[in-house]
Order: structure tokens, then sequence, then C-alpha cells
């Protein structure tokens, strides 16, 4: 369309150019007859120097016009070179030209002390994908996106550098920036989209007045080092509980970054049934609820269906364990996950009772953790690891 529209201005302007040239001509050459005759024809000759002056100015207008359409079509392609097609910021490109311009200004001592740097990165955008899509892990991004330009777009210029990671680089005042980052803490956590709800941001940030003999990429580094900083502390505050609470804080730490939820048990699930041994879960609580065991498990149990194994054990991690045993190995698992230098695992072994009456021996590896949608759980493994046909007495804890 942009081609055609170039090529019709053309064509006009050829023609104007042709009448321009042939009229100039009949007006020279009537001036010259008019003046050698001494004809008094004046009002025609006014009236071919009104429709050449119309020309002229048509002509100018033209192309007055068609230069202010290429500035717009340059400007188009200048943003879409230099803008980052899914959040509309300034890409890596336009970034990487504004620090060249910011270095020669260091050089030249032509800077503003004002100017600070602010390193950011998403929190939790490999989880939204993993668990949600990239669609949600776009959509984001895209909020992300939104709220920084919203806090600090009239301060400077907000640049995507790719993946989670987003740049700004502004000129304000302490006091400024404090407001502007509450605000930009505040907008995330309101936001709201098809597929996120609210998002957390990491900052780091570094003042050039700090470093002024620093170049930018100096700078930057240490604003992307606060920005790490201020993630460990972020996912540190993830772990933290009410002080009323403060009985569970040594198992919070435990806290998984492939957390159970409603949306990643499915795969869990999945993943369960296709490997050798029994894997369960359970809820680590009064009840200690099974929320989940796989084929394997049923084998073990001599059980055929769930229900049937619901029957035998209650539908609870008590009821697996062997009458005799089960408070002992409590106590085992509770001192292993309780020791401070514990990883979250433990290691037991137990007598079970089949369905069929049969008591076998288990060796069991969990792992505890905290999910925010089923509480402190166990994910378990276990293994049949008795001498077939022979009833074993003996419960050794490790």
């Amino acid at each position: 369309m942009k081609a055609k529209k170039r090529k019709r201005i053309g064509v006009i302007n050829g023609i104007l150019v042709l009448l321009l040239s042939v009229l100039s001509l009949g007006i020279g050459l009537a001036t010259i007859i008019l003046y050698r005759e001494n004809v008094k024809w004046m009002a025609g000759m006014f009236i071919a120097m009104a429709f050449y002056l119309v020309l002229v100015i048509t002509f100018l207008v033209i192309n007055w016009w068609d230069a202010l359409s290429i500035n717009h079509e340059l400007e188009e392609v200048r943003k879409i070179a230099y803008s980052d097609k899914m959040t509309d910021l300034e890409n890596r490109q336009a970034y990487d030209e504004y620090i060249a311009l910011l270095n020669e200004r260091i050089a030249a001592g032509d800077i503003d002390e004002r100017l600070l740097v602010l390193m950011m990165d998403v929190n939790g955008l490999k989880k939204t994908n993993d668990i949600f899509g990239h669609i949600a892990g776009d959509e984001l991004l895209i909020g992300s996106a939104e709220c920084i330009v919203k806090a600090f777009g009239a301060y400077g210029r907000c640049f995507r550098a790719g993946g989670d990671e987003f740049i700004v680089i502004a000129v304000m005042e302490p006091e400024t920036f404090e407001k502007r980052r509450d605000e930009l803490v505040r907008n995330l956590a309101e936001w709201q989209g098809k597929h996120i709800k609210g998002i957390a941001i990491s900052i780091g940030k570094v003042n050039q007045c700090e470093y002024p003999e620093l170049s930018m990429e100096e700078l930057i580094d240490i604003a992307d080092r606060r920005m790490y900083e201020d993630k460990q502390h972020y996912y540190a505050s993830q772990l933290s509980v009410p002080e009323n609470e403060q009985v569970d804080v040594n198992r919070m730490r435990f806290v998984d970054n492939f957390t159970l939820t409603k949306y990643t048990m499915p795969i869990i699930q999945q993943m369960a049934e296709v490997i050798p041994g029994g894997f369960f879960i359970y809820r680590e609580d009064a009840k200690r609820e099974i929320l989940y065991l796989n084929r394997k498990v049923l084998d073990i149990y001599g059980c055929e269906t769930r229900d049937e194994f619901m029957e035998l054990t209650g539908g609870t991690f008590q009821g697996m364990v062997h009458p005799e045993d089960f408070e002992e190995i409590q106590k085992s698992i509770d001192m292993q996950i309780d020791d401070e230098n514990s990883d979250g695992m433990d290691h037991v072994i137990y007598r079970i009772i089949r369905k069929d009456g049969e008591v076998r021996t288990v060796d069991d590896y969990g792992h505890f953790s905290h999910s925010d949608d089923y509480g402190d759980i166990y994910y378990v493994f276990i293994n049949d690891i008795s001498i077939h046909n022979c009833n074993e007495s003996a419960v050794r804890e490790i």
C-alpha cells in the first residue's frame, strides 16, 4: 500500500512539473509578445500567473506532505527496530546504543549525578512457564513491563534486555525513587491478567554519584549484583511465618522450588506412574492423610485398587505402618527432619501388613516439604525389601 502511494505521488509530481514547465514557457512567450505589440492583455496575464502560483504551491505542499510521510515511516521502522515486540519497551539494540552514548558523556564529565540504574528480574517466571505454560509466562512479562513504565517511564528510559530482565536508566532524586519504587511494588501486587494475579520483581539500584569514576557497564554490574541479593531476600521471605507459628519455622526451610500445588499434582502423578518403585505423598498433620500413591504401592500392599488400599490403611500413613512400629518410626522421622543439618530427607525401615495378612518389610526414603495448597507434606519412596515367605520381626531405624 505504501509503495503504491509513493508511486502515485511520483506521478502527480511529474505532471505538476510538466505543467509548470509548459506554463512557464507560455507566460514567458506571452510576456515577450505583449511587450513588443504593446497590447493591453494584462487580465489574461494575471490569470495565467495566478494559475502558475497555484501549481507551485500545490507542488510544494505535496512534496512537504510526502516528506512528512517518509519521516513518519522512518520513525515506524525505527520503532520496530528498537522496540521489544512483546512488551513494547526499548530492546537490547536501543539499550546498547544508549549505554555507549552515556559512556561518552561520562568520559566528557557531562553526566547528571542523579542518574541511576535499576536492574530488575521477574520472580518465578520459570515456574510460571512450567506450570501454566508460556502464555501465562508472556503475560507475566507484559504485566511487569506495564507496571515498570507506569512507575518510571516519566523519569527515564525502560528497556527489556532479554528474558525476564528489565533495565531502567533514569534521572531522579532519592526520595522520588523511593516513592516510585513503592508504587511499582504496589502496582505489581495488584496487577491482574487472564492467567496471572500479582507479580513480584527483584530490584538492584546504583546511583552514578556513588561511583562517578565507573563506566556504565561497571555500574550495571553493581546493580545486577544488588538485584540478585534482593532476589535471595525475596525467596527467603517466602519461608517466613508469623511469630505465633514459630514451631514450624525449622521445617519451613524445606520449601521447594517445585512446590506441590493443585496444578503440579497431575505432573507429579504422571511421573510417579513410570518410576520402578513405590511412591506416595501424605500430609504431615494429625491425620497424616494420603494424598496420592502410585500403582507400585498398591502392589506392595497386595491391593488391586485404590479403594482396597484406602480400606486397608484408613487412607493414612499411620495405617500403612505396622501398628507396633508406628510410634517409634514417627519419632525417628521427626528427629531426622528437625536436625538443623537436615536436608529434608529421612530414611526408615518398618513393617507393613498386606491385604492378605502377610507381614513385609519396606525401605522408606522420605522428603519433607511445604505447600501453600496442601500444607506440610512428605514425598515418600518405598520398596519391599522382605525375604519372601519369611516374616520380618525386626525393625531397623536409620
